[in-house]
Order: C-alpha cells, then sequence, then structure tokens
C-alpha cells in the first residue's frame, strides 16, 4: 500500500512538473494597455521560443541554428515593433513567416519581414482567400500546403496540421519543436477554454466541423506529447472582466474549448426539440441563465448572437 503511495505521489509529481511554464520577460512596452499590463510584450519560454503579446493578440516566434520563424504578424504597427525587438535578441535571419489563418487582424503587416526575403507559408486555401480578396496589408502566401506541413531552422522547427475548416476555412494548429507547444489562433486560450469566445457572431466560423476540430487538436496534442498551449489572446480567469496574460496553459484547454462548443450546441438543440421557435431560441435561453454559471466572461448579447448563428446552423446544416 505504501509503495502504492509512493508511486502515485510520485506521478503527480512528474505531472506538476511537466505542466509547468517558466516564462522570462525579455521586452515590454512602456506604453500601458491597461491596470499593470503593458501594451505589448516579449516572452521567453526556452531557448528556441518566445511569445509576442500585442495589446490582445499573440503570436510566436521561433529561433533556430540556421533562421528565425515568426508566425502572425498582427499589424504593421505591431511587426515593426517585433522586427526591432527581434534584432536585440538574435543575429540570425527571419526566413519565414507561418499564417495559422487568413483573418486580416492577424496576418496583416508582414512586409518588413518580406523585405528581408522571408518566405510566407500558409494553407492552400489562405492562398485563394488571399486572391479572392486581397488586402493591401497583407503578404501573399509563397509555400502553401494541403494537410501537413514542417518548416526547419536547424535546431527548431513550426509543425502546421490542417483538420478541416474551423475558425475560418484554412486555420491550422501550430506544434513547436523541440519544445511541443500547441498554438490555435483565437481558440483554446489558456487558462480556461470555457472562456466567452472571441468573436460571438462567427461570420465565417464553420460550425458543422468545430467540434471534430478540436477532437483533432487533443488526439494531435496526446500523439506529440504537447507540453502546454500558449494562447493567441488574452482570457477571463474565474469571473467577467478578470483579464489575465493567458500566455501559456495545460492542453486540457483544448479539450475545454471542444466542450464549450458542444455545450452551446446541445443547449440550441434542446431547446428545438422542447418546440422554442427558432427565432425566440437566443432570448429563451438568455432568459433561463443557460450555461451562465458555466461560461467564464458570460455576455449576454454576445450570447444572443452566438445561439442565434448555432440555431441557423442546426437548421440549415450549415
Amino acid at each position: 500500500m505504501i509503495k502504492k503511495i509512493l508511486v502515485l505521489v510520485f506521478i503527480s509529481l512528474q505531472v506538476a512538473c511537466s505542466a509547468s511554464h517558466d516564462l522570462i520577460q525579455v521586452a515590454e512596452s512602456d506604453r500601458p494597455l491597461f491596470g499593470k499590463i503593458k501594451f505589448w510584450e516579449i516572452e521567453q519560454l526556452s531557448d528556441q521560443l518566445y511569445a509576442f503579446r500585442y495589446t490582445f493578440y499573440r503570436n510566436i516566434i521561433l529561433i533556430g541554428s540556421d533562421g528565425i520563424i515568426v508566425t502572425d504578424p498582427l499589424t504593421p504597427e505591431a511587426a515593426a515593433i517585433l522586427n526591432d525587438e527581434l534584432k536585440k535578441i538574435s543575429d540570425k535571419p527571419i526566413k519565414y513567416v507561418a499564417y495559422s489563418h487568413s483573418h486580416w487582424d492577424h496576418v496583416s503587416g508582414g512586409q518588413v519581414f518580406k523585405d528581408q526575403g522571408a518566405s510566407f507559408v500558409a494553407h492552400e486555401q489562405c492562398l485563394q482567400n488571399w486572391l479572392e480578396n486581397p488586402s493591401k496589408n497583407v503578404v501573399k502566401p509563397d509555400q502553401v500546403f494541403a494537410n501537413e506541413y514542417r518548416i526547419d531552422v536547424g535546431d527548431s522547427a513550426l509543425e502546421m496540421y490542417y483538420f478541416g475548416p474551423s475558425h475560418d476555412n484554412c486555420r491550422v494548429v501550430f506544434l513547436t519543436q523541440p519544445d511541443r507547444y500547441i498554438f490555435i489562433a483565437d481558440d483554446a486560450n489558456p487558462p480556461n477554454g470555457m472562456n466567452m469566445i472571441y468573436g460571438a457572431g462567427l461570420a465565417d466560423t464553420y460550425l458543422f466541423n468545430l467540434v471534430s476540430f478540436f477532437k483533432e487538436a487533443e488526439s494531435l496534442a496526446r500523439k506529440k506529447r504537447a507540453r502546454g498551449v500558449i494562447g493567441s489572446h488574452m482570457s477571463f480567469e474565474k469571473e467577467p472582466m478578470n483579464l489575465v496574460a493567458g500566455t501559456v496553459g495545460s492542453t486540457r484547454v483544448i479539450k475545454q474549448q471542444r466542450k464549450f462548443y458542444e455545450l452551446v450546441i446541445k443547449e440550441v438543440q434542446r431547446a428545438m426539440d422542447q418546440g422554442v421557435s427558432p427565432d425566440l431560441i437566443p432570448e429563451h435561453l438568455i432568459k433561463k441563465g443557460v450555461l451562465r454559471d458555466k461560461i467564464i466572461g458570460f455576455d449576454e448579447q454576445k450570447m444572443k448572437v452566438l445561439y442565434r448563428r448555432i440555431t441557423n446552423y442546426l437548421v440549415t446544416g450549415e
């Protein structure tokens, strides 16, 4: 019995150690965003991996022996700041910029890296999106792929996985190597995936594949023994408006994000099964307080939009 207890304690300590994430702040803005949180900051997660937060957005940077990989440049101002700061961190060339998806609020501003010879990598549908709806601030992808892709810069690499349409039609899951951190733009933001989601309107979100997308991401995290998740946005903790930077968290936030969508879809379906008119479902669910105690940062107006969007999905299939 004592032996079993010691084994369990040892396993618990291993889990606790593997779930810990040491962050070193290497640079920050003099300008405040709100409270003690600065307008931007750069944090080091390992010898190869850095996270850059600009306002409420975040990207990641990998520095290898052969060069640097920058992910989503965010905006022209953010990219210019990051470019200046990277020169202070490393003398390696910026060889690649990887797009997580095609939304302009994440992928604008890359020209400063293109001017240095960086090659831009994205899922093939992101290129099609750019061709159909170009932006002067978004650099056209140079290299595209269908399902999986790996960018190597010596002893550091970025793996990119496409699991079908989700938050947009070309979003991919990033996995860093050798550190094994997952990054999913817009969703799965630590410390808890049951947060009020960013962009509740979901105008171009493909609800029919969202649950499958996160199941695939969960499977990837298990298969690759991912150490944690890096959030692409700030998040709530425990209660509305208690905003936290949420740089790194457990991979369980991926499952929590899946559960978020499953729960909302289930409640809308339940209302439909009870005979509530589709037009009345959003107001009906808000009035009953459905999921109010489960979603951190619950916002009635945003939830009405989300309920409406999911009602339309369950009626039309899209």
